[in-house]
């Protein structure tokens, strides 16, 4: 199979490919560097950006391919990555307000593709080859095989140290009232329900860890608890997060993708 890195000249799409290669190298995938022309971007960087990156790729023994696609269309888009039996496509985000809004991850994500997509938000260029720390959150015990493989191919790759945070939402009032036993009891739950995720990591080349939380604000207490911690790349199942709530302006994943202070990977699984 493929792992596509989208490409468009900049420094952000560029160190966002690294993600690309290190996850298809973990599998053993080719790499495809992957182009749209259009107006906006200069093909000469994207040349430039190619040539660095299939440097390093064969450096590292990692099959490469180049595709850049003449004409910009959704349907020539959507061809040639159902042609392809690609299984992610990694896309950086753009230097906006909004970052997947309106975007080409955007685009492709509404395209029905029926393959994964890794929309990758650069905050700290050097942390890309050497990602010791990496952060998946999750609702509660909500852990789909999908989310738990990416994350542990990544973590994988990089032979990180791994982190699940669980999220409970709760409101403020019953925050307030939650004892002590309910709480051990609610933990107890999720330890549960999450134990063959732990059982796997034994077999992995990561350490696991599973830290809780309960809160009223899910997007606030990620990146809270990001910023205290030692963290070098937080994964996000982004499709929950994509969905307005009735007391926010905002998407809540694009709030995490502006705020959030490492590397970010929104990941989007295939229906």
């Amino acid at each position: 199979m493929k792992v596509v890195a989208s490409l468009n000249g900049s420094i952000t799409s560029e160190s966002m490919a690294f993600y690309a290669l290190k996850y298809a190298q973990a599998q053993d995938f080719t790499l495809v560097l992957f182009h749209v022309e259009n107006r906006k971007d200069d093909i000469e960087d994207v040349k430039a950006s190619i040539e660095r990156i299939s440097t390093i790729a064969v450096s590292e023994n990692i099959k490469v391919e180049t595709v850049i696609l003449s004409k910009f269309s959704k349907k020539n888009i959507k061809n040639y990555l159902l042609d392809i039996n690609a299984d992610t496509i990694f896309c950086s985000t753009r230097k906006h307000t909004k970052f997947i809004k309106n975007s080409f991850s955007e685009l492709l994500i509404k395209m029905n593709l029926n393959i994964d997509i890794a929309v990758v938000r650069i905050v700290h260029i050097n942390n890309i080859l050497e990602s010791g720390n990496i952060f998946l959150s999750i609702k509660e015990d909500k852990l789909s095989v999908k989310k738990f493989t990416f994350f542990s191919i990544l973590s994988s790759a990089y032979k990180a140290k791994g982190e699940i945070y669980s999220v409970t939402k709760i409101s403020k009032f019953r925050l307030a009232a939650i004892g002590i036993h309910e709480t051990r009891e609610r933990l107890s739950a999720i330890n549960y329900n999450l134990r063959h995720y732990k059982k796997l990591s034994n077999f992995m080349p990561f350490s696991l860890n599973i830290k809780h939380d309960f809160t009223f604000n899910e997007t606030q207490s990620i990146l809270s608890q990001v910023a205290k911690s030692d963290v070098d790349l937080l994964i996000i199942g982004a499709r929950r997060l994509s969905v307005r709530t009735l007391f926010s302006k905002e998407l809540p994943i694009e709030r995490l993708m502006r705020e959030a202070s490492v590397n970010t990977i929104a990941y989007y699984t295939k229906e």
